[in-house]
């Protein structure tokens, strides 16, 4: 039996869990930034600036989906990071990163009212699969 309550309950844990994804969008891109000043090697750097660019985008997707649901502007500081000393435990918890994201990207896309904002996760989660794969590859061409 459908309850307006129940949709209120769904409606703000899915706007719960999109205010996550931007957190999360915005300290990986913070991250990366930092780990692309920390690569000496033109073919890393560009392998992390992929990501890099891309969760911008995710962010804006993100927050263009909170106002879709809500009618109002979602804006989340940008975080402070922890420190990096040294690029292959970064690329490490990259991978783990990326992963993580996009089970509660999947999460996120089960719960979209329209195919719309459904098909943006598609293309957030996707993306987000690509990282670790690239990430990945630059765990093994480093270590």
């Amino acid at each position: 039996m459908f309850n307006g309550m129940d949709m209120y309950r769904r409606d703000k844990n899915v706007l719960d869990l999109i205010t996550e994804a931007m957190k999360d969008e915005r300290h990986d891109r913070v991250k990366y930034k930092k780990m692309m000043e920390l690569a000496k090697n033109d073919k890393v750097r560009k392998q992390i600036e992929f990501a890099y660019k891309d969760e911008g985008k995710h962010y804006m997707m993100f927050k263009h989906i909170y106002y879709m649901l809500t009618g109002r502007e979602c804006d989340i500081p940008v975080p402070k990071i922890e420190k990096i000393d040294c690029l292959l435990p970064a690329i490490e918890s990259s991978i783990n990163g990326e992963l993580g994201a996009v089970e509660l990207y999947r999460r996120i896309q089960s719960m979209l009212p329209t195919i719309q904002m459904r098909d943006m996760l598609f293309e957030i989660i996707t993306d987000e699969q690509e990282h670790a794969t690239r990430f990945v590859y630059l765990y093994s061409m480093l270590k």
